[in-house]
């Protein structure tokens, strides 16, 4: 068949009226290759079977989101039940987003070698597994470790979410369409995870905020042999296996030296032994990457680009604010205030309301101030609500102490998100889009990990002086958030300085389609 000919196949299959697929095959024809849309917007036609389609993108890019925030509101409960210390706790987000991080690269590249419905349904399966497993963990290493399974699944599963919503609609109103679907399901799901994860700690108990994955999974898996196009691999890539393995043992370590601090001191040996492994690891990477790797996971070059490298530092950043916010916050709420899992996560229903009606602030501004300011702003409001966040005691109330706050904080969250994307690929070439966008993943989840780490273990150092000088648990505790918000509203202070110096005048002036600019990244290998 000639290159014209198949193009045509693809577009009728795709386009055509939805009807039952032959055994073996799916609702959506395998004539759609990976990475490749159908090629004539104007003939196709939105059937019953896109929409269940695109409905089993965007729960399965939920799931990740969800398994993330969701896990927040129960961690004093697991704490409890698999006698967690306080300085191992934020292992059980760790273990997750240092896996996901650390193989994200690599696992968008598997869909190009063995097909992206393959590789999505094996990472869902495997999803499955360890969602399963981390329900039924009995002890703190067990639930660590299958917690960095379900990263490691998330990490092949989320990559194709987006290749195959290009595979399936068309560039323009269809495909901009069902981005938006996507990218407003993945936005809303951070906040309302803490949601669902109080109501879910409440009544059944922590373990169904991962045993309810599998029946979600098993639901996904069934849809997906049905509905989403079967694979034609085109071409075929070599695996970075030692670049991933590297990057992600590296990162391991250096979170884990830091963490382990509070209790061997930064002096001891074994702190000094644990961080410098994972600096010759990490030094490793980069020599790896840069001259030993046929097909690199990591693409430095990017990185002279001022503008990715703005994005990825400011990604970094606001990912360690939100994570260290969603940590301090569920914890004086539990720890402190004595709330029960429920009001703690109904407590967060502002924040995600304001998320949702907030987002919208972003491109609307960037045409008139440029996306360099609008950055500089958002991070700024962000650093406002952290400060709001330090007048917290422990008598305090909801209103003033965690409802005003978490409003202003999510405020600039929304203003952040959709500028943050439009630069991490601007005046990136078309082939390089796909690897700029993951990119701005990685920094979000192994440095998010990384500074949330660095915070969480300064915070439990002051909670520990202040119990050696006496002070009750409930004061000791809060004196601790007290400074991981300090600290926190530093970082969003760098993000201001970062978005300063590194950004330009980028979208000032010009009308910016997002969801336009996130095609062009699916389409640059996704």
């Amino acid at each position: 068949m000639t290159e014209k000919q198949e193009s045509g196949a693809a577009v009728r299959a795709v386009d055509g009226p939805a009807r039952e697929p032959a055994a073996g095959s799916s609702a959506l024809s395998s004539s759609v290759p990976p990475n490749q849309a159908p090629s004539s917007p104007a003939s196709f036609v939105w059937t019953s079977v896109h929409t269940i389609a695109l409905t089993l993108l965007c729960v399965a890019a939920m799931l990740e989101t969800l398994d993330i925030t969701i896990v927040n509101v129960a961690l004093p409960s697991i704490q409890d039940d698999l006698g967690f210390s306080q300085g191992d706790l934020p292992w059980v987000v760790n273990a997750y987003t240092v896996a996901f991080g650390g193989f994200l690269l690599l696992g968008g590249r598997t869909g190009d070698v063995f097909g992206q419905r393959r590789i999505f349904v094996g990472g869902i399966a495997l999803f499955l597994a360890g969602s399963l497993a981390a329900g039924l963990s009995q002890d703190a290493g067990g639930l660590v470790a299958t917690r960095a399974l379900q990263g490691l699944a998330g990490a092949f599963s989320i990559p194709m979410t987006l290749a195959m919503i290009a595979s399936i609609f068309p560039a323009g109103p269809a495909r901009n369409k069902a981005l938006a679907v996507w990218g407003t399901a993945a936005g809303v799901s951070s906040a309302l995870g803490v949601v669902l994860g109080g109501v879910l700690v409440n009544g059944p108990g922590w373990r169904w905020i991962f045993l309810l994955n599998v029946p979600v999974c098993a639901l996904i898996l069934a849809g997906a042999t049905r509905y989403l196009p079967v694979d034609r691999t085109t071409r075929s890539h070599r695996f970075d296996v030692v670049g991933a393995l590297v990057s992600t043992g590296g990162t391991a370590l250096l979170i884990y030296g830091v963490l382990q601090a509070s209790e061997h001191e930064w002096g001891s040996g074994r702190t000094i032994g644990l961080l410098a492994g994972a600096g010759v690891l990490l030094a490793y990477f980069v020599v790896h990457e840069l001259f030993v790797a046929a097909e690199p996971l990591m693409t430095f070059s990017l990185f002279r680009n001022r503008s990715v490298s703005g994005a990825n530092a400011v990604q970094a950043l606001v990912a360690v604010a939100l994570w260290a916010m969603l940590f301090f916050v569920t914890l004086y709420a539990q720890e402190v205030l004595h709330y029960s899992p429920l009001k703690t996560g109904l407590a967060y229903l502002p924040l995600a309301v304001t998320l949702l009606v907030a987002a919208p602030f972003g491109p609307l501004l960037v045409p008139k101030i440029g996306i360099r300011a609008v950055v500089a702003i958002g991070c700024a409001i962000v650093a406002g609500g952290l400060l709001l966040f330090t007048g917290i005691s422990p008598d305090g109330g909801l209103g003033m102490n965690i409802i005003l706050p978490s409003v202003v904080v999510s405020l600039g969250f929304a203003i952040l998100f959709v500028p943050i994307n439009i630069a991490a690929v601007t005046g990136v070439p078309a082939q390089s889009t796909g690897i700029a966008a993951a990119l701005l993943n990685v920094s979000r989840y192994v440095g998010g990990s990384l500074g949330f780490a660095v915070i969480a273990t300064l915070a439990e150092s002051r909670t520990d002086d202040a119990v050696r000088a006496g002070d009750a648990a409930a004061v000791a505790l809060t004196e601790g958030f007290k400074l991981g918000f300090v600290i926190t509203a530093v970082t969003m202070v760098v993000g201001v300085l970062a978005a300063l110096l590194l950004f330009r005048e980028d979208g000032r002036g010009e009308k910016v389609d997002l969801a336009a600019v996130q095609s062009a990244a699916i389409e640059g290998g996704g």
